[in-house]
């Protein structure tokens, strides 16, 4: 692992929270972890910016796009490059929902400690492949 990471949690099972918490926590990351949508939007408005969010699908008081879309609108939330999906199913509709999201991972539960460790191990790594691939290609990094 190259660093602490500041670390998102948001979604609507306890259960889903609590694992990545534990995991997250023992790898050596801030973890903060929400239910609420509106909650987390707070949160992320007063403390800025966090390294990376794992976001569930359904999700209290607010939809996942809308959060995303919000998000994305903000410009001050834009380094936050890395967004998991936390969903029950994986599939061709999930991946294109997690898409259109804005999220670039999709997580499926039951959550694994190995898969996260590797996801969030790989994470510096994803967002330098993902500024130098958006670099040679012209485009507007989306952070």
């Amino acid at each position: 692992m190259t660093g602490q990471l500041r670390i998102i949690v948001l979604d609507a099972s306890p259960t889903s929270r609590k694992i990545l918490e534990v995991i997250l926590h023992r790898e050596g990351h801030q973890v903060v972890c929400f239910a609420d949508s509106l909650e987390a939007l707070r949160f992320l408005s007063r403390h800025g910016p966090a390294d990376l969010l794992f976001l569930g699908l359904d999700l209290l008081r607010m939809d996942v796009l809308d959060v995303m879309k919000y998000l994305r609108s903000q410009p001050r939330f834009h380094p936050m490059v890395a967004v998991a999906l936390l969903n029950e199913r994986d599939g061709m509709l999930v991946r294109l929902k997690a898409r259109l999201a804005g999220a670039q991972l999709v997580v499926t539960k039951p959550l694994v400690r190995q898969r996260i460790v590797a996801l969030v191990s790989a994470y510096p790594y994803r967002r330098a492949s993902a500024q130098e691939s958006n670099q040679r290609a012209g485009s507007i990094p989306l952070q």
